[in-house]
């Protein structure tokens, strides 16, 4: 059974060991956490102009998440909004930690999508669930 009573400071590992973990973690699952079909829906959703319809149609795809990864997705969210609030600090705003965790949360298949623009929709909302957590979840 998992130790949830780990504590990470007394074991004096640091945030980028921390980081890198949960990456290597997510990377090595067979399917993303955000998952092939889903993310499709999602750029579908984001290309609505109107910000208070895109909020919806995006937190609609989110509800059709399979359960497991729809609440592990709440958690890490959850969390990279927290890192967010403190981002004058550790400079992590909801863009940087967007740029740095989108790719490892979605794996996309550059071979079936085009690279750039994938990179912008992907990332930008990826940020807008950061910035927007208590609205999605």
């Amino acid at each position: 059974s998992a130790d949830h009573g780990l504590d990470l400071a007394e074991k004096d590992f640091t945030i980028n060991t921390v980081a890198g973990a949960m990456k290597s973690f997510f990377s090595e699952l067979p399917e993303p956490l955000v998952p092939y079909a889903m993310q499709l829906e999602l750029a579908e959703a984001h290309k609505i102009n109107d910000r208070e319809q895109k909020l919806h149609a995006l937190k609609e795809v989110l509800r059709r998440f399979p359960k497991e990864n729809y609440e592990v997705f709440r958690y890490v969210i959850g969390h990279l909004n927290r890192v967010s609030h403190h981002h004058r600090a550790n400079l992590m705003t909801s863009e940087n930690l967007s740029i740095c965790f989108w790719p490892t949360l979605m794996k996309p298949d550059f071979s079936t999508v085009d690279a750039l623009t994938a990179t912008r929709t992907y990332q930008t909302i990826m940020e807008l669930f950061i910035q927007q957590c208590p609205f999605f979840f």
